[in-house]
C-alpha cells in the first residue's frame, strides 16, 4: 500500500462529505495534481456533490487554477472509473477504445439468450423433475433459472474460475451430505412397496378403531390423498414423506399410525433422496459453467462487456507491469468513499491502486455495511483495518451533526454494546445539537408508541399494527410536533413529508402504505404494480386500440375509464352491437360514435410514423387524459405514474437502440408486459410534502428525516442456510489476493415447508455452519438497525405491541430475543449514557380490530383551460397577395398617367430582367445628379443586369426623365422617400413591407407609388391594379398612421408600359391600427 494510507471512520451524520472535501482540498494545496486524482463514490450524485464542494473550497482559498484543473480529476462511481481506465489502457486490456458496456437492464436479456443455448430439452426436464421431487415447485416464487442467474452473477463478481466452480460443485454436496443418514442398500422399489403396504394398513386401522376425533379424520383424508398420488404418479415427493413422519392423530389412534410414521422417517436413507439433492446441485453448477462459457462467447463475438467484465478486466489490467509503471507516475491520490459497501473484486482493485498512489484516503463506516446481498463483505474490510493497525484517533469523526442529543446517546448506548468488536470511540458520537439549544416546546426525542388491543381475545394479526402506526401518526401530526428539517433555520410543525416509516420488507412497506391510505394520509413508496393502476390501464387500452381497432376489450376499458360509462351499460351496448352484426344490420365498428374513440381513430393515421414515446405523448395530449385521471383522486400519485410510463417509453427505445433492435408500439406493449411479469413495473413514488415516506431500511441508507418510525422490530432472525454462500478456506484474509482461498457453496432445501421438525433440521441446527450463519445474520441485522435509528433528526419513534420486539431485543441483548427491552409502563429506557438514564415519551394507544376509512382530501390541481381542438387561426403577419379586405374597403381604378412611350427593346430581350432593371433604376435615379453621373449610374444598371444588347442608354435615360417630369407636372412635390420600410399592426396582425416611393405633396397629403414589372397586355393594367388593392389599402392605412395625414393616394407604376395607374380606395368601416405598436425602420 502507499506510504500515506489513511482510513477515516465516519459514523452516521458525522460530516463525512465535509471531511472528504477537506482531505482533498488540503492535499491539492500541498501539491497533489488534480489530474492525478481518482475518487470513487457510491452514486453519481455523491460524486458531483463532492467535486462541486471541493471546487468551491478551492475558489474560497484563492486557488483558481486548481479549481479549474479539478475537471480533469477522475471523480465518479466505481464503474465510471473502470470504464475510463479501460479506455485509457485499451490495448493493454485487450478491448476497443470505444468500449461498449452492456446496460444493467440489458444484461438479463442477453444472459437469457445465452442460457437458452445451453438448456437442452433433456436438461430442462431433469431440472423440472428434480424441482418437483424436492418440493421446490411448490412455491410459485421459486425459479431454478433465477438460481442459475444469481449463482452466475456471484461467480463472475468474485472472478471464480471454472476450476473453482467445479470444486464448489463437489464440495457443496460433500458438505451437505454430512447431515444425511447413511444410504440404505435397499432399492427404491422396496421403499415404494413398503410405503403402499403401510398406507393401506394404516388407513384401514384408523377408519375402524372407533376414533371419531376431527384430528384423526383429517389425517385419514390426507393419507387417502397421498395413497392416490402414489398410485397415479408412482412416487411421493420428499416433502410428502416428511409430512407423513410428522402426522399427529388422536390419542386413541397413535399406536395405529406409529409404524407408518417410523417407516416414513427412514426416507432419508433412500439412495435416490441423496441422488436428487446431489443431482440438483451438480446440474445447477453444470448449467452455470456452460452458461458462463456461452455468455462470454456471445459477448466476445459482438465486442461487448458488462460491468462485471469491466471489474475483472480492470483487476487484471492493474497486474500489468507497464500499466503499474504509468499509474505509479501519474496517480497522486486515491480516495474511496463508502468503502464498507464495496464488493470483494472492487476491494481488490482499490488495494492494487493504493499500492500505486502516493496518497490513499478511504472513508466509510463498517457499522453501515448492510449490502451483503450485493457482495459486500465486512470481514474483508476489517482485515484491511487490522493490517493498518486500526484507525488512528485523528481519523475518527467524533461528532454527530444530524440528530438531537437523546437519539445520539441512545445509539451510542445500544451499539457500543452490539458492536463490541469495534472500539467504542469508533461507535459513539458526541452530539452537536445539544439540549440547551432545543426550544422548550420540543417533545422528547425518543418516542415509544405502545398499542393495546381494545377488544376480546388475542391481538389481531396483520395489518393491525400497521393500522395502529398510521392512525397514531395521523393523531400526532394533527396535534402538531415541532421539527427542524435539514437546511432550514427555524422550527415548524411537522408535515407528512417530514416522516419516514422504515420496514424490513417490501411487503411490509405495502401494508404500511395501505394503512396510511385508510388513515387519510398519502404514502410516498416505490412499489410494483404500475400496470394494475387505473391510469395505466386507461393509457394501455388507448395504445392497444390505437394499434388494433378491433380490440373490443380495450374499447370497453376506454368507455369505462375515459368516457365514464357504467359497466352494465357497456355490456348491454356490446351485446346489442353483436346482435345487430349477426343480423347484418350494421357494418360499423363498436362504439365508433364515442368522442374518445373517434379521436383515437383520427390519431391512428397520425401515429403511423411516430415512435412509441411520441405516440404515448400524443395520446395524453390529444385526449387530455391527465385531466380525466386527476378527477379520480389521489392526484399526485396518479400523475407520477403517468410520468413513469412516459419514462418507460423512452427507456424501451434506448434499450432497442443499444441492442440494435427495431422499436415499435407493439414491442413497447410486450416490453411492459415483461416488466409486469417480473414485478419490475414500479409505480411513481409520489414524493412530496404531503406524503409520508415509506421504504425499507436498506433503501433509507444515506437519507435523513425529522421523524423516523422504526417498524418491523418484532421480526425474527433471517438466517437462512439455503442458497448461495461464499465460504472462506482460511481464517485470515490474504490482502495481496483478496479473491483467493474462497469457494461457492450452494445448498438446497429438499422439503420446502416441511423442513421444520425433521432430522435434517436437527442436525443442521447443531452444526457450526448454522452457528456461523446465525452469527453473520445477527451482525448484519445489528448494522441494519444502526442505519435505521440514525436516520432520525428530531424524533425517533419505536412502536410496540404485546408481542416482543425480537429484533431490538437481539441487538440489545446480544442475540437473546426473549429478553424485553422497552417497557410501556415507564418513561425510562434501559439505555444509559454518560451516567444518565435516557428517557422516552411513552404513549399508549388503544385500538379496536377494525379501523375506519378516512377520506383523503386532494389538493386542487392547476390546469390550463380545456383544449378547444383544432381551429383556423389567422397568421401573425398579413399576406396581402392572398388576403382580401372586401368587408373593409372598395377599390377601383382611378386616373392613368402615360408619362412616355414604352421603352424600345430588342426582340430577344428578357422582359423580366428589364423590368427588374427599370425598377432599380427608378429608385437610384436622381434628376439633380450631374448628367455624367446619371449616365454612369444607368450604364451600371444595364451592365449589372446584362442588358447591353437589349436596350440603349439614351432610351433608359429618357424613361427616367419622363417619369420624374410627370410627377412634377401632376404633383407639387415636397419630399420623396425611396424604399421606405413600414411596419403596421392592423387588427392585431402585422403588415410589413418596403414601399418604393412615398411622396409628400402637400401639408396633409401623401402619395404612394409601388413599381410593378407586369409585362402583360396594356388593356389589363386596370385589372392588375385591382389585384393589388389589398396591398395598397394596407399601405394607405400604414402611411396615414406614420405620417399623420388625412389623404393618401396610391399608384401602381407599370414600368414596362410607362404608366402610372391610380388605385382609388374607399373605406367602408373604421380600420383599427395601432400607433402604440408602430415600429419604424
Amino acid at each position: 500500500m502507499s506510504t500515506h494510507f489513511k482510513i477515516i471512520s465516519a459514523g452516521a451524520g458525522s460530516g463525512k462529505t465535509y471531511r472528504l472535501t477537506s482531505e482533498m482540498v488540503q492535499l491539492l494545496q500541498n501539491g497533489v495534481r488534480a489530474n492525478g486524482i481518482i475518487a470513487t463514490t457510491f452514486t453519481t450524485k455523491a460524486a458531483a456533490e463532492l467535486q462541486e464542494r471541493v471546487r468551491v473550497r478551492l475558489l474560497e482559498a484563492g486557488l483558481t487554477r486548481e479549481a479549474d484543473d479539478l475537471t480533469n480529476a477522475l471523480i465518479g462511481t466505481v464503474h465510471g472509473m473502470g470504464v475510463k481506465l479501460l479506455q485509457r489502457f485499451a490495448f493493454e486490456a485487450g478491448v476497443s477504445p470505444e468500449v461498449s458496456i452492456i446496460a444493467d437492464e440489458d444484461q438479463q436479456t442477453l444472459f437469457n439468450l445465452s442460457l437458452a443455448m445451453v438448456l437442452t430439452e433433456a436438461r430442462v426436464l431433469t431440472m423440472e423433475r428434480l424441482c418437483d421431487r424436492l418440493g421446490l415447485n411448490k412455491n410459485d416464487y421459486f425459479d431454478w433459472r433465477r438460481e442459475v442467474k444469481q449463482l452466475t452473477d456471484v461467480a463472475r463478481a468474485n472472478d471464480f474460475s471454472l476450476a473453482i466452480l467445479e470444486k464448489s460443485k463437489m464440495q457443496s454436496f460433500a458438505r451437505f451430505q454430512q447431515f444425511l443418514s447413511e444410504p440404505s442398500e435397499q432399492p427404491e422399489a422396496y421403499f415404494k412397496t413398503e410405503l403402499q403396504k403401510w398406507l393401506e394398513e394404516t388407513i384401514t386401522a384408523l377408519s375402524h378403531n372407533g376414533d371419531t376425533t376431527k384430528k384423526t379424520a383429517d389425517v385419514v383424508l390426507q393419507l387417502k390423498g397421498l395413497q392416490r398420488e402414489l398410485e397415479l404418479r408412482g412416487e411421493l415427493y420428499w416433502h410428502q414423506w416428511a409430512k407423513i413422519a410428522k402426522l399427529d392423530v388422536g390419542v386413541k389412534s397413535r399406536d395405529d399410525i406409529t409404524n407408518l410414521k417410523d417407516f416414513a422417517a427412514k426416507h432419508d436413507t433412500i439412495a435416490t433422496f441423496h441422488d436428487d439433492i446431489r443431482d440438483f446441485i451438480y446440474t445447477l453448477f453444470d448449467i452455470v459453467t456452460e452458461a458462463l462459457r456461452e455468455y462470454d462467447a456471445y459477448k466476445k463475438q459482438r465486442g461487448l462487456i458488462d460491468y462485471t467484465d469491466m471489474e475483472v478486466l480492470v483487476k487484471r489490467l492493474l497486474e500489468n507491469e507497464g500499466v503499474q509503471e504509468v499509474l505509479r507516475e501519474e496517480l497522486d491520490l486515491l480516495m474511496v468513499d463508502e468503502f464498507q459497501d464495496t464488493s470483494p473484486i472492487q476491494l481488490e482493485i482499490f488495494l492494487k491502486l493504493s499500492k500505486l498512489a502516493k496518497y490513499s484516503v478511504w472513508v466509510g463506516d463498517p457499522k453501515q455495511s448492510i449490502y451483503g446481498f450485493r457482495g459486500a463483505e465486512p470481514r474483508l474490510m476489517q482485515a484491511i483495518i487490522d493490517k493498518m493497525g486500526g484507525i488512528q484517533d485523528e481519523n475518527i469523526q467524533k461528532h454527530s451533526w444530524r440528530s438531537r442529543t437523546d437519539i445520539v446517546f441512545a445509539t451510542n448506548a445500544i451499539f457500543t454494546k452490539a458492536f463490541h468488536e469495534i472500539p467504542a470511540e469508533q461507535v459513539a458520537l458526541e452530539p452537536k445539537r445539544t439540549k440547551n439549544a432545543d426550544p422548550i416546546e420540543l417533545n422528547d426525542a425518543l418516542m415509544h408508541w405502545h398499542f393495546i388491543y381494545d377488544g376480546d381475545g388475542r391481538q389481531p394479526g396483520k395489518p393491525w399494527m400497521e393500522n395502529c402506526i398510521a392512525q397514531s401518526l395521523k393523531q400526532i401530526l394533527d396535534r402538531g410536533i415541532r421539527v427542524l428539517p435539514k437546511g432550514e433555520k427555524n422550527y415548524r410543525n411537522a408535515q407528512p413529508g417530514d416522516v419516514a416509516i422504515l420496514c424490513r420488507s417490501n411487503a411490509e412497506c405495502q401494508s404500511i402504505a395501505e394503512a396510511l391510505h385508510r388513515a387519510g394520509l398519502r404514502a410516498a413508496i416505490s412499489r410494483s404494480g404500475l400496470l394494475n393502476t387505473a391510469e395505466a390501464k386507461l393509457i394501455f387500452a388507448g395504445l392497444k386500440y390505437l394499434l388494433n381497432p378491433y380490440d373490443s376489450l380495450s374499447v370497453a376499458e376506454i368507455l369505462l375509464l375515459a368516457s365514464g360509462q357504467d359497466i352494465e351499460d357497456i355490456i348491454e351496448d356490446r351485446l346489442d352491437f353483436l346482435e345487430k352484426a349477426e343480423q347484418q344490420r350494421t357494418h360499423s365498428k363498436w362504439a365508433e360514435n364515442d368522442a374518445i374513440i373517434q379521436k383515437i381513430n383520427i390519431l391512428r393515421l397520425q401515429a403511423a410514423d411516430l415512435s412509441s414515446s411520441e405516440i404515448l405523448n400524443l395520446l395524453l395530449e390529444e385526449l387530455d387524459l391527465r385531466r380525466i385521471i386527476a378527477a379520480w383522486g389521489n392526484t399526485q400519485q396518479r400523475l407520477d405514474n403517468v410520468d413513469v410510463l412516459r419514462r418507460l417509453a423512452l427507456q424501451y427505445e434506448e434499450a432497442c437502440n443499444r441492442l440494435h433492435a427495431a422499436a415499435s408500439l407493439g414491442g413497447f406493449l410486450l416490453w411492459l408486459n415483461d416488466l409486469e411479469n417480473n414485478n419490475l413495473d414500479m409505480q411513481g413514488s409520489g414524493e412530496g410534502p404531503d406524503a409520508v415516506n415509506v421504504m425499507t431500511y436498506h433503501k433509507s441508507k444515506g437519507l435523513e428525516w425529522p421523524v423516523v418510525i422504526c417498524h418491523s422490530l418484532e421480526g425474527s432472525l433471517r438466517a437462512g442456510i439455503w442458497g448461495i454462500d461464499i465460504m472462506p478456506e482460511t481464517e485470515t484474509v490474504d490482502l495481496d489476493n483478496v479473491l483467493n482461498n474462497r469457494w461457492l457453496r450452494y445448498w438446497v432445501n429438499p422439503y420446502n415447508d416441511q423442513y421444520r421438525h425433521t432430522p435434517l433440521e436437527a442436525r443442521i441446527e447443531e452444526s457450526t455452519a448454522k452457528a456461523a450463519k446465525d452469527e453473520q445474520a445477527l451482525q448484519e441485522e445489528a448494522r441494519l438497525l444502526y442505519v435505521g435509528l440514525t436516520r432520525a433528526r428530531d424524533y425517533l419513534v419505536l412502536p410496540t405491541t404485546a408481542k416482543p420486539t425480537k429484533w431490538l431485543n437481539r441487538v440489545w441483548h446480544e442475540g437473546q430475543e426473549d429478553y424485553p427491552t422497552l417497557d410501556h409502563h415507564s418513561h425510562e429506557t434501559p439505555w444509559m449514557w454518560q451516567a444518565q438514564v435516557l428517557t422516552k415519551q411513552t404513549e399508549v394507544f388503544y385500538y379496536p380490530k377494525d379501523f375506519p376509512q378516512t377520506a383523503m382530501t386532494d389538493q386542487d390541481v392547476r390546469f390550463i383551460e380545456p383544449r378547444t381542438g383544432k381551429k383556423q387561426h389567422p397568421t401573425y403577419t398579413i399576406d396581402p397577395d392572398n388576403e382580401h379586405f372586401s368587408q373593409e374597403m372598395q377599390a377601383q381604378p382611378g386616373a392613368a398617367y402615360h408619362y412616355t412611350a414604352p421603352i424600345p427593346l430588342a426582340e430577344d430581350a428578357d422582359r423580366y430582367q428589364v423590368a427588374k432593371m427599370l425598377k432599380a433604376s427608378l429608385i437610384g435615379f436622381h434628376r439633380d445628379y450631374p448628367p455624367a453621373e446619371q449616365t454612369d449610374l444607368l450604364e451600371g444598371f444595364i451592365q449589372r443586369y446584362n442588358l447591353e444588347k437589349s436596350l440603349k442608354i439614351n432610351d433608359l435615360h429618357h424613361q427616367m426623365q419622363a417619369f420624374f417630369q410627370a410627377l412634377e407636372q401632376h404633383f407639387t412635390i415636397q419630399t420623396i422617400h425611396r424604399k421606405y420600410p413600414v411596419r403596421y399592426f392592423h387588427q392585431g396582425r402585422l403588415f410589413e413591407r418596403i414601399l418604393d416611393f412615398i411622396i409628400e405633396i402637400g401639408h396633409n397629403e401623401v402619395i404612394v407609388i409601388q413599381n410593378s414589372g407586369f409585362a402583360g397586355d396594356a388593356n389589363k393594367l386596370k385589372n392588375k391594379t385591382l389585384e393589388l388593392s389589398s396591398f395598397f389599402y394596407l399601405s394607405q392605412l400604414a402611411v396615414q398612421d406614420i405620417f399623420q395625414v388625412a389623404q393618401v393616394r396610391t399608384f401602381a407604376n407599370f414600368v414596362l408600359h410607362s404608366t402610372l395607374q391610380e388605385v382609388a380606395i374607399r373605406t367602408l368601416a373604421p380600420a383599427s391600427g395601432g400607433t402604440e405598436q408602430l415600429e419604424l425602420f
